[in-house]
């Protein structure tokens, strides 16, 4: 006998799922959605108990980490009750009743203790700057900073993704931003961890950000990742943000970047969730790949709004995804049938999951994962 409880029902609410209360159940979500592995049930049957208030199925969150907050779901609902929000407030309820997975718990505590999803010692975190053939001044060292470049915990610490963040410094010096980095005082955006369902860390982790922003007198910052861009751009207050695509953009109609050599090769670009479905940018990064003298840019079948998510959202770099579905894979193979030799990436985390991927799938010798800025750099500098 299914149990109503009414104070289950108004957690949800509380927690944000108050728009599943327009849900119909006409099942859009399960159809959309990249991961589900029950095809007539995830996610619209919490939606359906959020809307009744079925309290006893508060034991079975085990299928709320499966949902990636890709917002696929909540894209395509016609009724606007975004699962999205329904999921992420069974996270949330997840986190405070202390039944999260060993993965997530691990990535949440990491964060706490180091500020990064690895748990690298939080010390190390300017140690890239060593590996720079590059001017990069900390905000300490130049007060007259126009623009505060947030790293990120990816471009700080992975070293898959540092072979980016060596690449951005000699683009920056060279269309004369003027810009520092906040170093080993840099810390976690947060974006991650409230899309894990911790809003208390969340918390934390701005007020702790706001704070060192307004010791330095940041007024504006720009950021490689998607992930750091929304929240600084939606969950911030008080600075301007900036990707560092749209900087690249500028120069490249300003003039103050030329490309000087060719690319030839067919390019496909993965639209990331928190560029695409969280911020509407969907054409930047795509004008950026067109500006490349040689580069032929093709689609893959699920592109722009309909992008399959890389698998790497909502705490899931780090840790096994329990579903039976790997988003990388599947993209991996899209990618493959769209022709091309290059999947472009302008996400570390997508840069991470999908090499991933396509090695997983052994097509790694028909396509080779590459960021944004490396494409660029190949075509200004021929390295």
């Amino acid at each position: 006998m299914v149990r109503i409880d009414p104070e289950y029902r108004e957690m949800m609410m509380e927690f944000g799922a108050d728009n599943a209360l327009k849900c119909f159940q006409c099942g859009t979500c399960t159809g959309i959605c990249p991961v589900s592995t029950t095809d007539e049930n995830f996610p619209r049957r919490f939606v359906l108990y959020s809307q009744l208030g079925i309290g006893e199925k508060l034991e079975d969150v085990t299928e709320a980490w499966l949902c990636l907050q890709c917002r696929l779901c909540a894209e395509m609902c016609p009724r606007k009750a975004y699962p999205t929000d329904v999921m992420l407030a069974l996270k949330k309820i997840s986190v405070e009743s202390g039944k999260t997975p060993p993965y997530i718990r691990d990535f949440l505590s990491n964060i706490h203790k180091q500020k990064n999803p690895w748990g690298i010692g939080k010390f190390k975190r300017e140690e890239w700057i060593k590996k720079v053939d590059g001017e990069v001044a900390r905000l300490r060292d130049n007060p007259e900073f126009e623009w505060l470049w947030f790293v990120g915990c990816a471009h700080s610490f992975d070293s898959r993704n540092i072979e980016v963040t060596k690449k951005l410094v000699r683009i920056l010096n060279d269309i004369g931003v003027n810009f520092a980095i906040l170093g080993r005082e840099e810390g976690c955006c947060g974006n991650d961890v409230r899309r894990a369902g911790e809003e208390g860390l969340f918390e934390l982790l701005r007020d702790e950000n706001v704070e060192i922003f307004n010791k330095y007198g940041v007024g504006k910052l720009f950021t490689h990742s998607p992930h750091c861009f929304n929240t600084f751009k939606n969950e911030y207050e008080g600075v301007e943000v900036k990707l560092f695509l749209e900087l690249i953009y500028d120069a490249i109609k300003d003039g103050k970047l030329e490309f000087k050599n060719e690319i030839d090769r067919k390019v496909t670009y993965h639209d990331s969730c928190f560029l695409g479905r969280y911020n509407g940018i969907y054409d930047l990064p795509r004008e950026i790949l067109k500006a490349i003298p040689g580069l032929e840019l093709v689609e893959m079948k699920s592109s722009r709004m309909l992008s399959l998510c890389c698998g790497g959202g909502a705490g899931n770099i780090v840790g096994d995804y329990p579903g039976e579905v790997q988003p990388a894979r599947l993209r991996a193979i899209e990618a493959v049938e769209s022709g091309a030799e290059v999947l472009a990436v302008a996400c570390p985390f997508c840069l991470l999951m999908l090499e991933d991927g396509v090695k997983t799938e052994g097509v790694d010798d028909r396509i080779e994962v590459m960021d944004i800025v490396e494409l660029v750099y190949q075509a200004l500098y021929g390295e």
